[in-house]
């Protein structure tokens, strides 16, 4: 029996998927990520290594996130405070040495106040020492798809080896978005009084941009102004990571610029749901002539709006396909052309079962096909 490699053209057109319209930025890293579809409107060296600053408390804050949605700790569970904790300089929760202070403080301490103290706090609390915690940092990052970054702290300290890149903070934050809705809620809170000291969110958008609620600024006198920020308008939501700015007023400004570009000038568009027939494919002696071949998938993509048509998808699959045929078996597949992460491939699989054709029904297919070239219906 011999197969042919059909390769079926479902759309070519003169462009890839994601076309982003040019805008410029001060910043000298910046991206700007879909929520849902994860396709980037703008990418400025997102792949370049960055001091994240206390942006990659982000980090902490998951291993936290996730210690409490896993039971190991509650809200109401408690911390020492070491001298450590307590003497380390910058932004400072100011929590008291020898203390003991609740989870639910600190999460405050760090999302609002941004703690250092706070931060080195619950990183000797799930993990005994800071290094440690870095280490425990470096291996969730990898579990989470975080190719380009590397912890040596749990605060975002100053350190040649500490880095991130513009790409992997929007992911990190697209996962506590997804997996962790409702501690998310908290980077909203714009104040929090501890020690009777109350300071205010550091997220300038929370003021400014009514869209925007959460994430995490950052700032060092060698990576500048830092911001990771989110925002949601019209039922969509983007991701905003923007790095080496000279001042808070162009870190605000800027982020503020980049996200309403986003919303104005993109849309997300369906082009396949859940279980939808891709193609048609021929059955080779089956007791049915034809199978479709479906996506488990609902596939959406970030589109420019001038560009929403212009986009380009094959399918591959071998024809026909040998019976039986199982409904779970990848029998093909979809490649959707996309500009930043190149191929997109998606496979194909069987709608139903199909059982192999009784004799009488082998017999005439195998006669169609060296006779008339085609199969027997």
């Amino acid at each position: 029996m011999k197969f042919f490699l059909k390769v079926f053209l479902l759309l070519v057109l003169s462009i890839n998927v994601l076309v982003a319209a040019p805008i410029s930025t001060s910043a000298k890293y910046a991206v700007i990520m879909d929520f849902d579809t994860e396709n980037l409107l703008l990418n400025k060296s997102a792949k370049s290594k960055i001091y994240p600053a206390s942006m990659s408390k982000l980090m902490t804050l998951y291993i936290l996130f996730e210690e409490i949605s896993e039971g190991s700790i509650t809200l109401d569970s408690e911390f020492l405070v070491s001298k450590k904790a307590w003497k380390k300089g910058g932004s400072k929760m100011f929590v008291e040495v020898g203390s003991y202070v609740k989870i639910k403080d600190l999460l405050k301490g760090i999302i609002v106040q941004s703690g250092n103290d706070a931060c080195i706090v619950v990183a000797e609390g799930i993990s005994g020492s800071e290094q440690a915690f870095a280490d425990l940092m470096n291996v969730k990052a990898k579990e989470l798809g975080l190719q380009n970054s590397n912890f040596k702290n749990s605060t975002g300290w100053p350190d040649k080896d500490h880095y991130m890149t513009a790409y992997d903070l929007a992911l990190l934050s697209k996962k506590i978005i997804s997996n962790f809705p409702s501690f998310f809620n908290m980077f909203r809170e714009k104040e929090f009084t501890f020690n009777n000291i109350k300071q205010g969110n550091r997220n300038p958008l929370l003021y400014s941009y009514k869209f925007s609620d959460g994430l995490k600024t950052g700032y060092t006198e060698e990576s500048g102004f830092s911001l990771t920020a989110t925002a949601s308008k019209s039922g969509r939501r983007l991701i905003a990571v923007l790095s080496g700015m000279d001042s808070i007023k162009e870190r605000k400004d800027e982020t503020i610029k980049l996200l309403e570009w986003g919303f104005r000038e993109y849309v997300n568009v369906n082009l396949f749901e859940e279980n939808e027939t891709i193609i048609e494919a021929d059955v080779w002696l089956g007791n049915k002539a034809i199978i479709d071949l479906i996506t488990k998938d609902t596939i959406n993509f970030t589109l420019h709006k001038k560009n929403i048509s212009n986009y380009s998808a094959t399918v591959v699959y071998n024809n026909p396909i040998a019976a039986p045929i199982s409904v779970n078996t990848q029998y093909g597949k979809l490649i959707i052309k996309n500009t930043f992460k190149g191929d997109i491939t998606y496979p194909l699989y069987a709608k139903e079962n199909i059982k192999k054709a009784g004799i009488f029904k082998k017999i005439s297919s195998v006669f169609s096909y060296f006779v008339f070239g085609g199969y027997a219906k």
